[in-house]
């Protein structure tokens, strides 16, 4: 991502969690993480992380912090695979309907053509 979608990502999450909304987004590193982060730190934020994975599998890994965040603030990790499942590339698509399906909307800071945001966004539309 780049420091302007770092920001933009962040301030959406918050104002959008301050204003009552539930962030959610797909746990994954740069905006999903940044928009997870931003909902964080609103005053009772709240925010959903969808698994692409188990639930008892963490990636990535580096996001294992951000994981327990999510969860000691009252948010919730939720995933449609059975637990020991392991992150396959055709799981995210998946997840990005089950996020699209949980929104009321889908905000798309920034993305490469061929992403999982625009995947997420499709979803949406349809």
């Amino acid at each position: 991502m780049t420091r302007g979608g770092e920001i933009t990502a962040k301030s959406w999450a918050k104002y959008l969690a301050e204003s009552g909304f539930t962030i959610t987004s797909g746990l994954a590193l740069g905006i999903d993480a940044t928009a997870h982060q931003g909902a964080l730190s609103a005053e009772q934020g709240k925010t959903i992380g969808v698994m692409a994975t188990g639930i008892d599998r963490f990636y990535p890994t580096r996001n294992a912090q951000l994981r327990e965040q999510i969860i000691h603030s009252g948010g919730a990790l939720i995933t449609e695979f059975p637990p020991d499942t392991e992150p396959r590339p055709a799981y995210f698509p998946q997840r990005n309907r089950i996020i699209s399906g949980l929104s009321l909307g889908v905000l798309v800071v920034e993305a490469a053509t061929k992403s999982g945001s625009l995947t997420t966004a499709k979803y949406a539309l349809e």
